[in-house]
Parts: C-alpha cells; sequence; structure tokens
C-alpha cells in the first residue's frame, strides 16, 4: 500500500494528513488540533503510523466476509462450535444476541463500534438485569468477536472493551443451620416426597449438584465404604437431557457419606423400582426439578434452592477444620476458587474465637 504523509499548520495547531492508495484510488485521513511545537508535531507522527498499522490489518482482513452481518455470522459460529458448547452455553448466547445485542443484528461485523455494544449494555441496565447476567452475556458476545479475529479474520479488534455498567454486590449465599438443617429435612419427609427428600439430603450431606444428583447410578454407590463416585451428570444436550460429563476435570469424585445417608439411601431402593437406566431418581428436567424444589422448601419455609445447601455442606467442612486443600476435591472445585469463596468461615471462626478469649480472660 502506499502512502503519503503529511503535517502542515492550521487554525493555530498542527493538522496531519495520511494519503493512502486503496484498489487503485487514493483516499485520506487527517485529524487536527495538535500543538504547535516539537511535542504536537511527534504526536501527528505517532497518529499518522498508528493509522498505517490499522490500514495494513485492515488490508490483511479476509474479504470473502466484509459484507458479513452481526447475525450471520452468529448463525457461522454456532454452527462451527456446536459440538463443542454446551447446550445451557447455546441458551445464554441465543438469547444475548435475540434479546439483548439484537440492534446489531443487521450491522456489518467489520462496522460494530465499542459504543454500540455500550448502548446494548445500556438497555440491559435499563431493564434491571443484574452485573452478572450482563457479563454472562457479554462474555458470550466477547467470545464471538475473538472467534471472528482468530478463525476467520473478519475484524482485527474487538468491539467488546471498556464497556461500562454498574456491578451489583453478590447476594452472599446462606449457609443453613445444623438446627435449619434438620427441620428442612424433617418437613420434607413429612410431605412424603422421597425424591425430594433424596435430593436435599444429597445436596447439604454429601454437596451434590442438582445435575450430578439426577446423573447418578446406583453403581456410583459403594454401600461397603459408604462412598459415592461423581463421573457424570445429567444435563440438557442437543436439546435433550440425558448423561452427560461433569461440569469441569475437578468435577470427577469420590465423596464419603455418613451411615445416615446410607440409610435412607438404602430404604430409597428397596422401596422403588429400579429404572432401566439404573438412575437413582428418574427426573426427565433438571430445570423442571430444580423449580419444583424451590416450590418445596418455599412451602416448608425455606426461601433458598439447593445451591445454599451445596454451600452449607461446604461451610460445615471449613467450619470444622477441614483443610481447602480437601474440601475443594470434595466438592469437585480447584482450590483457589474453594478459599475465594469459603476464606470468610475461618475469619467468623477467629472472630468466634476471640470473643470466646475475652470471656474467659
Amino acid at each position: 500500500m502506499d502512502y503519503k504523509e503529511h503535517i502542515r499548520k492550521k487554525d493555530g495547531g498542527l493538522q496531519a494528513i495520511l494519503s493512502y492508495k486503496e484498489d487503485r484510488k487514493w483516499k485520506q485521513k487527517s485529524k487536527q488540533g495538535f500543538e504547535d511545537n516539537k511535542k504536537g508535531e511527534k504526536q501527528a507522527k505517532q497518529w499518522m503510523h498508528d493509522m498505517i498499522n490499522d490500514l495494513e490489518n485492515h488490508m490483511l482482513l479476509n474479504k470473502d466476509y466484509k459484507n458479513i452481518t452481526f447475525k450471520e455470522f452468529i448463525d457461522i459460529y454456532v454452527e462451527d462450535r456446536k459440538v463443542n458448547l454446551s447446550d445451557s452455553s447455546l441458551h445464554i448466547l441465543d438469547t444475548a444476541c435475540r434479546v439483548n445485542f439484537n440492534t446489531l443484528n443487521h450491522i456489518l461485523l467489520k462496522d460494530i463500534k465499542p459504543i454500540d455494544v455500550q448502548r446494548c449494555v445500556n438497555k440491559m441496565v435499563e431493564k434491571n438485569l443484574n452485573s452478572s447476567t450482563i457479563e454472562s452475556y457479554l462474555s458470550k458476545v466477547h467470545t464471538v468477536f475473538r472467534f471472528a479475529i482468530d478463525k476467520y479474520n473478519i475484524i482485527s479488534t474487538n468491539p467488546i472493551k471498556n464497556i461500562e455498567y454498574h456491578k451489583t454486590k453478590k447476594e452472599e449465599k446462606h449457609a443453613l443451620t445444623k438446627s435449619e438443617v434438620y427441620s428442612l429435612l424433617k418437613k420434607i419427609k413429612v410431605l412424603r416426597s422421597k425424591q425430594y427428600y433424596i435430593t436435599s439430603l444429597l445436596a447439604v450431606k454429601c454437596g451434590l449438584r442438582v445435575g450430578e444428583i439426577l446423573g447418578l447410578t446406583w453403581d456410583n454407590i459403594n454401600f461397603l465404604n459408604n462412598t459415592l463416585k461423581i463421573d457424570k451428570q445429567w444435563n440438557k444436550k442437543n436439546g435433550k437431557f440425558t448423561f452427560t460429563a461433569p461440569k469441569t476435570k475437578n468435577s470427577y469424585r469420590e465423596i464419603p457419606f455418613s451411615n445416615e445417608v446410607k440409610n435412607e439411601l438404602l430404604e430409597f431402593k428397596n422401596n422403588f423400582p429400579i429404572n432401566i437406566d439404573n438412575r437413582i431418581l428418574k427426573r426427565k428436567s433438571k430445570d423442571s426439578f430444580s423449580s419444583e424444589l424451590i416450590r418445596t422448601y418455599k412451602h416448608v419455609g425455606f426461601d433458598i434452592s439447593v445451591h445454599e445447601l451445596r454451600h452449607t455442606y461446604a461451610t460445615n467442612l471449613i467450619s470444622n477444620g477441614m483443610d481447602f486443600k480437601t474440601a475443594a476435591q470434595l466438592l469437585g472445585h480447584d482450590v483457589e476458587q474453594t478459599m475465594k469463596t469459603y476464606s470468610h468461615v475461618n475469619d467468623d471462626m477467629l472472630s468466634e474465637a476471640r470473643k470466646i478469649i475475652n470471656m474467659i480472660s
């Protein structure tokens, strides 16, 4: 590409003019407002240097997709990545593009600017979406633009940068007390809903996720050693609920359980027929089952989800002196994540120790 650089005085300052040849035609970009001194001249030259880099990067872009819109590229991205993306990721991306970034759909991918993205985010804020939801949508769309840069070479920069929105404080998860756990399990048992009871028991006494509980098969349970093995989960794949790999590589684990859990599982196994796929709980949809559990908990006076029961299990491990590495292994987390989430438990224990010391001093 041919270039001509020129700096001239204009309106009391300096103006940088960059002429360049593209498709046999001379075009021009200019910028003024630089100070009429050596510093201003240096800044003008740097601006032209940056512009030349941008133009050369632009020349290297894949021209086959120069007229592709955001919506059209989303379709290509999904087609290329669908074997590697979970149904939940596809659902989040679909919602993001169809509802929250829909104003980008008919804009050429190469023409989308950070301000276009910012306007989409502003609308999400106006709809009172919390910051974690906005962050999730932005992350998925950021990955799409990254794909357009790295794999297709359609654009050279990612327009999702310097996006501003108010970060709402995450609501702290509540760990149930020992008496609350006892009350909850007792009330659910009285309802004679054995599936809800077993699920709640496995969540609060073994720290399992809903998908992991629904993915348990009887061969995962070792009644001799009082352990259960997590090697799969029940989740959506290609639009249908089925066995899938655990959430992360750390989710593969073996968890010890108490005699209380053992006796309840044995009773459940003896009273309910084993289904053809050997699953302990024969529920088709993880999502609807989770919603049913939340309604059941509210019915018996607890405004929680299964996640709070898993959080209670983790809190009990740490508060009873278990080290973070072992706790992380049982939870299916990495150690850093566990320390970040539950370090406050040790702080609470230290605070309680101070109170006791003051009382006995």
